[in-house]
């Protein structure tokens, strides 16, 4: 009996060992660079990324080995302008998402090729330019509660706030009324809702998920270590709390003037063909309240902290504001689209920071390889651009971790003796490319846009030393964002504001 245990251990050790040596060696994509470790030993991917490491690390593989990188044994890694046409863009069969066992195929991330272009369709109208601008009110509504609030903080004996909170509390409030037709009331109470709450322990959670469809035993070890009851249990909640309030705002359906999700995608009904069904608007509200809101608030947190670092830099673009507009009423969708410094300020914040820093893997398609950036690539591979490594690589950016929104401007573009001459500003796509980019790319814009510029237009940020390291996070597929502690003054602008309302 023990031979025979004996036998097969040898057996199995000899079966891995070939497996790790082919890997290595043998395999179509043998010949690109990358981390050998990794490439033989697929679970310390898994590690990185449970422990928060994952993008720091890529950003390391890339700034060794270079454009391309292979981090798995059919995995690879691109930081080029041309991978993101070849992987993700239009012209070409589209190359099949990743999906994972908690994909959702009836929300517009997971949908196949067929239904994501129906429930395209059926959101084109909410974000569209004439559904932005039917919903600017609603927007300008939450952005005046968060500057009424901040103007209390500013006023009291420790004027400091933590602008990520804030932040937080405002985009979700704006997503929550235009995806469920009501908000979440975070601004009101100064307090997360319980279903914003989940949504945080959903996302460091979601790191799990490939971990547990690599290794489904170990993960059924690991699971007794740790408590995901309570995790099931909010979301649980989270669900029935979606699906109570669609039903609530199902019933008041036309009443609004402005065009919300809801009333977008209930545009297709009557039609057999492109019909959404009630799990459909369920599920993508969902999405777009988690998309449009912890990713606009992520976008404002960075350029934040990142101009507070950079004091010629918060100058400048509060000159440019103050100077543009004279009263608040004057900061809206329009005319903040005019501020070029601004623009060239979010660009650099997207850039450094971006909200979403990983790649979003495709497979790619047979029969014969497939043609990425100039490498010859086998079917079955899984490929991505990776947008932190790719964003923080000097192949790409000149002094890629220094915060300089001079870059974007159009002198440093045309000025051959400019040192952001050659960046590659084409690699910049926070938002993706091809047919399925983000949907709402003008909308989390114009957020950014306005908040950005009424919170700079009312207040004097100063930073404060308890956020000395802010920058230095983990990431769980999103970034874990610490609290962004600022003191608030009321500026000169907001001063004279209240003496002449009063």
């Amino acid at each position: 009996m023990l031979t025979t245990i004996f036998l097969l251990a040898i057996l199995f050790f000899c079966i891995f060992l070939l497996n790790i040596i082919r890997a290595l060696y043998f395999h179509p994509l043998s010949n690109l660079p990358g981390p050998k470790i990794w490439v033989a030993f697929p679970i310390t991917r898994f590690i990185a990324l449970s422990q928060g490491r994952l993008e720091t690390k890529m950003r390391d593989f890339h700034k060794r080995y270079g454009e391309v990188v292979r981090f798995g044994p059919n995995e690879v890694s691109f930081i080029t302008a041309q991978a993101w046409k070849d992987i993700y863009g239009h012209g070409h069969r589209q190359l099949p998402k990743v999906l994972h066992s908690t994909s959702n195929p009836s929300d517009i991330i997971s949908a196949n090729d067929a239904d994501h272009s129906r429930l395209r369709m059926s959101l084109a109208h909410a974000f569209s330019a004439k559904g932005l601008q039917s919903q600017e009110p609603i927007i300008t509504k939450y952005v005046d509660l968060l500057i009424e609030k901040l103007r209390i903080i500013a006023a009291s004996p420790i004027p400091e706030a933590d602008m990520v909170k804030w932040y937080n509390l405002t985009t979700f409030d704006i997503l929550g009324d235009l995806a469920f037709g009501e908000p979440f009331g975070g601004l009101e109470s100064s307090k997360y809702h319980y279903w914003v709450s989940t949504i945080f322990q959903a996302i460091r959670g979601m790191s799990l998920v490939s971990f547990k469809d690599a290794y489904p035993f170990l993960f059924r070890i690991l699971s007794l270590f740790v408590d995901s009851k309570s995790l099931m249990s909010a979301r649980k909640r989270q669900i029935e709390f979606s699906r109570a309030t669609i039903q609530k705002r199902l019933q008041f359906q036309g009443d609004r003037e402005c065009t919300d999700f809801i009333d977008s995608m209930l545009r297709q009904r009557g039609d057999s063909n492109n019909e959404i069904t009630e799990e459909e608007l369920e599920a993508n509200s969902n999405v777009l309240v988690i998309g449009g809101s912890e990713t606009t608030a992520t976008l404002l947190s960075g350029i934040t902290y990142w101009l507070l670092r950079t004091p010629h830099a918060m100058e400048k673009l509060t000159r440019e504001i103050r100077s543009a507009m004279k009263t608040e009423k004057h900061i809206t969708i329009s005319s903040t689209a005019n501020l070029p410094y601004m623009l060239a300020c979010l660009k650099e914040a997207l850039r450094i920071y971006p909200p979403a820093p990983s790649g979003q893997q495709r497979i790619t398609l047979g029969p014969g390889p497939t043609n990425i950036s100039g490498y010859v690539v086998p079917r079955n591979t899984k490929v991505s651009v990776h947008q932190y490594a790719a964003y923080q690589s000097p192949m790409n950016f000149y002094a890629p971790d220094k915060f300089m929104p001079e870059r974007w401007l159009e002198d440093a573009r045309d000025d051959l003796s400019s040192p952001f001459y050659n960046d590659n500003r084409d690699i910049l796509q926070p938002f993706s490319v091809g047919p399925r980019n983000c949907i709402g790319r003008e909308l989390a814009y114009s957020e950014s846009r306005v908040i950005l510029a009424r919170v700079l237009w009312s207040f004097d940020l100063k930073f404060h030393e308890k956020s000395g390291e802010w920058d230095k996070q983990r990431s769980y597929l999103l970034w874990e964002k610490p609290p962004l502690i600022c003191k608030l003054k009321l500026s000169d602008k907001d001063i004279w504001r209240t003496a002449h309302e009063t």
